[in-house]
């Protein structure tokens, strides 16, 4: 079992597998489900295009959270926000500045072409994590 771990949650369906994995995961009543959620901004030809209003980016936030406190755990939200380039350094920066000692994270299927060209968060993570990566797949996705 773990003590603390992080989720990083995106909005997509697959959130729900990732949480419930941390939250069966986490021994508690000492253990803590940091919740990550980073609101992506894109660059389009020299121009930033926010993908995500900061109020709906701190929705998303606040209903995982509340499925962790809802599993009776404790949990602390945290919300950052990056270009989606950035996006697996923030996330692995925020496990060290944590101290965590496992992060939940959904991969999301990508075509062979696609994949070439933009890496998978959870690629890129899993391989710059000093701690263990729990890839959890959805199971919605086929």
């Amino acid at each position: 079992m773990f003590q603390n771990i992080v989720v990083a949650v995106d909005s997509s369906a697959s959130d729900a597998a990732a949480l419930r994995a941390a939250t069966h995961l986490v021994q508690a009543p000492d253990g803590l489900v940091h919740v990550l959620h980073i609101a992506v901004t894109d660059v389009e030809r020299q121009t930033a295009v926010r993908l995500e209003d900061p109020r709906a980016a701190q929705q998303v936030l606040d209903a995982a959270v509340k499925t962790v406190i809802d599993a009776g755990l404790r949990t602390e939200g945290h919300l950052a926000s990056g270009t989606v380039g950035e996006v697996p350094g923030i996330i692995t920066r925020t496990v060290q500045e944590l101290g965590a000692d496992l992060l939940v994270i959904a991969p999301h299927k990508r075509n062979m072409f696609t994949a070439w060209f933009t890496p998978r968060v959870s690629d890129a993570v899993t391989h710059t994590s000093a701690v263990p990566v729990l890839l959890v797949p959805d199971s919605t996705e086929e």
